[in-house]
C-alpha cells in the first residue's frame, strides 16, 4: 500500500534533482526565537561533504538539547562564531538548491542566527526544498487532525527506503541521509 509515490511527487523531485541540490543539516540549542545554529553540515547528492564547521553560540547550550546531539559548551568553545562562519557558507549555498529534512526549521534558525548577528540573507527563498514534506507526500499516508500528509521522522523515512543511514542528530551526517532519501524518492520507479 505504502509508498503512494504519486506521480508528481516523483515529477518533481525529478525537476529539483535536475538542479543538482545540495543538503544541509543544522542542530541548535533548541527551538524558540532566542536559540542558535551550533553545528551545520552541507553535503552533495554524491556524499561529498562541502561544508561542515561547528559554531560556538552566544547563549549556553541546555541540557535537553545536548541529550539530543551530544554537542557540549566544551565541544564548541574553540569553534568559530556564525560571524565567521556565515561568510564561508554563503558562497557554498548561493545560486543552488538546498533541501532540508524540515526545511522551515532549518531556515529560520539560520536566518534568527544571522539576525542576533545583524547579518544579512541574500539567499532566494525559493531554492530552499523540504526534503520531509516531499517525502510525505511520497508515502502518502493521510494525517487526519492535519488534512495533510502525515510527517516522519527522518530516520523513519530512511528505514522505511530501505536506505542503512542512521538519523546521528549530527549535521552531516544527517544532511547525508536527507540527500540519500531524496535520491530514493527521485529514482523511485513506481
Amino acid at each position: 500500500m505504502y509508498p503512494i509515490a504519486n506521480p508528481k511527487v516523483l515529477q518533481r523531485a525529478r525537476q529539483i534533482l535536475a538542479y543538482d541540490p545540495i543538503f544541509i543539516d543544522t542542530e541548535t540549542t533548541g527551538f524558540s526565537p532566542q536559540d542558535v545554529v551550533i553545528e551545520i553540515g552541507v553535503v552533495d547528492l554524491a556524499g561529498n561533504t562541502l561544508y561542515e564547521s561547528f559554531i560556538k553560540p552566544s547563549i549556553p547550550i541546555p541540557p535537553d538539547s545536548i541529550a539530543v546531539h551530544g554537542i557540549t559548551d566544551q565541544i564548541v568553545a574553540d569553534a568559530p562564531s556564525w560571524k565567521e562562519v556565515w561568510p564561508e557558507l554563503l558562497p557554498v549555498l548561493s545560486g543552488r538548491f538546498v533541501g532540508m529534512y524540515n526545511s522551515d526549521f532549518d531556515v529560520r534558525m539560520m536566518k534568527q542566527t544571522n539576525k542576533r548577528y545583524w547579518l544579512e540573507w541574500p539567499l532566494d527563498n525559493k531554492h530552499f526544498f523540504c526534503v520531509m514534506k516531499l517525502y510525505a507526500a511520497f508515502y502518502g499516508q493521510i494525517d487526519a487532525k492535519r488534512r495533510t500528509y502525515r510527517f516522519h521522522k527522518l530516520e523513519a523515512a530512511g528505514a522505511a527506503c530501505g536506505i542503512p543511514l542512521p538519523n546521528s542528530h549530527r549535521a552531516v551526517d544527517d544532511a547525508l541521509l536527507t540527500a540519500v532519501l531524496f535520491k530514493y524518492i527521485a529514482d523511485y520507479k513506481s
